[in-house]
């Protein structure tokens, strides 16, 4: 029987940070773990580094009833890596926000089009990756919702925010009228969650461009502010960096980056200083919505499943900045 020592991630999804396990090898003792606590847990310990009594160690090693085992994940309680730098929800979410901030140039219509069309697929992916928890998202209600805010915002401005968010609520009590799986309290908050952040992202968006002064350039701002700190962080998660932490280092980079936008494109400093905060804050929260919905539980050292996890985050910064613009004027 080894003791083992649990660290991070594994030690949240075990609910312990120690535990006590049979085996006569290391590599016997992580095939129980992996048993015991399941496939997510098997998933993270691929990455894992071993310890044995305070020395690396590999699977052929013998234990010991009194060896103590470490399991150590990586880059500051460590993500699991998903497709590795270069791939492929990498490469969708570098051709997403290109595509963003070119179509930035365009006419208000085409760039709400296309920001619509970027929101209802992060919503599919959203839901198709909560299949497997325990939340019961639909995506019915949420997509309608975009749609509706849409216009309302379009209709009635900035106070269309408000507006759409309440409807928002109809339209999820609605659905759960109509469907009897939709029923359930869990299920209602979920959807009401992910139909507020989706249709406050568009009409943000939309209001930000439309609205505010020189909408245009503040978008184009909001877009490479985002972009910058959802691919810097993405790149750090898959490429392992033990120099930087890749849930920390995309918010902070957020927050350089809105300066920089504030100082070359002649905003206000202290503004712009405040927007890359709360954006940044934002980030992290959203992130954290996301896996609770995509693993059923909050844990911001997990790697989410779906090809636009990397938008949580974002997705809940577009949906905040509008409301911030209105506030610091």
């Amino acid at each position: 029987m080894a003791r083992v020592r649990l660290f991070a991630n594994l030690r949240e999804i075990a609910g312990s940070s120690q535990v006590d396990i049979e085996g006569d090898t290391v590599g016997a003792v992580v095939a129980a773990l992996g048993d015991r606590f399941g496939p997510e847990f098997r998933r993270h310990l691929q990455t894992a580094r071993l310890w044995k009594n305070g020395n690396e160690g590999s699977f052929e090693d013998s234990v010991k009833d009194d060896d103590e085992l470490a399991v150590i994940p990586p880059v500051s309680g460590g993500a699991v890596a998903g497709a590795g730098a270069g791939g492929l929800d990498g490469l969708l979410l570098a051709g997403l926000m290109l595509v963003l901030i070119v179509a930035n140039t365009l006419e208000v219509a085409i760039v709400v089009a296309i920001w619509v069309g970027v929101v209802a697929l992060w919503v599919v992916d959203l839901v198709n990756s909560s299949s497997d928890s325990d939340f019961g998202l639909h995506p019915q209600p949420i997509l309608a919702s975009i749609l509706v805010s849409m216009a309302i915002a379009n209709t009635l401005g900035v106070i269309g925010l408000g507006i759409g968010v309440a409807v928002s609520m109809v339209l999820v009590m609605g659905w759960a009228v109509v469907r009897p799986s939709a029923r359930d309290l869990t299920s209602i908050g979920a959807s009401a969650l992910g139909a507020v952040i989706a249709s406050l992202a568009v009409a943000s968006l939309l209001l930000a461009r439309s609205v505010a002064d020189g909408g245009d350039r503040q978008v184009a701002g909001l877009l490479i502010v985002i972009a910058l700190g959802a691919l810097v962080g993405r790149w750090t998660e898959a490429s392992r960096s033990r120099m930087f932490d890749p849930y920390l280092v995309g918010p902070v980079l957020m927050i350089v980056a809105a300066v920089a936008v504030a100082y070359l494109s002649g905003f206000d400093l202290l503004a712009w200083f405040f927007i890359g905060l709360v954006l940044a804050f934002a980030t992290i929260a959203g992130r954290g919505i996301g896996l609770a919905f995509r693993t059923g539980a909050i844990r911001l050292t997990a790697r989410p499943d779906g090809l636009l996890a990397a938008l949580d985050g974002p997705m809940l910064a577009v949906a905040v900045f509008m409301p911030m613009m209105s506030v610091i004027g």
